[in-house]
């Protein structure tokens, strides 16, 4: 099942290059075939399917069903080879493409024009993303983690030096 799940979203990742540039369809529809094999032709295959969106003037709902799709190709051609059980496509997984490919959808439809704006984005969303992702973390045993503190500074009663009349233990 998870080598047709790659394969059906391979052939999708071609037929969303086809509807941008019709003769490098077949170069991802066989990089994406030998990537059910090789890790590094899927991996070249969505690189192809990435550098078209770059370079051609391509509207933003194409720019988003691509990168869904890419998405899907990478976790399903990852997981040909994995031991039984191993279900690449959960629900997280589909949120999580669905949700980043929204927002993608709505940043990119924001009319600005910053110069620098294509440059700092990426940076952004890394750092948006990992406090996004420091936030829900929990450690394994159910705790949340909390920031270092500074050792306190209690004062605390020495005990009373022993007068000499006493006896030790050691003397009873």
């Amino acid at each position: 099942m998870k080598r047709f799940l790659a394969a059906l979203s391979g052939v999708l990742l071609a037929v969303s290059v086809a509807t941008v540039e019709p003769r490098l369809a077949v170069v991802v529809l066989v990089l994406a075939a030998i990537g059910l094999w090789f890790r590094i032709a899927a991996v070249c295959a969505v690189l192809v399917v990435v550098g078209l969106i770059a370079f051609a003037d391509v509207d933003l709902v194409v720019c988003a069903a691509a990168g869904l799709v890419a998405t899907t190709y990478l976790l399903n051609s990852a997981t040909v080879t994995a031991p039984a059980g191993v279900v690449p496509t959960t629900i997280p997984s589909v949120v999580g493409a669905l949700f980043f490919s929204g927002c993608a959808v709505a940043v990119a439809s924001v009319p600005l024009d910053l110069p620098y704006a294509p440059l700092a984005a990426p940076v952004l969303v890394l750092v948006l993303s990992a406090l996004v992702l420091l936030g829900v973390a929990v450690r394994r045993n159910g705790s949340v983690p909390t920031p270092p503190t500074a050792p306190a500074t209690s004062v605390e009663p020495q005990p009373d030096a022993k007068s000499a009349d006493e006896p030790t233990t050691a003397e009873r």
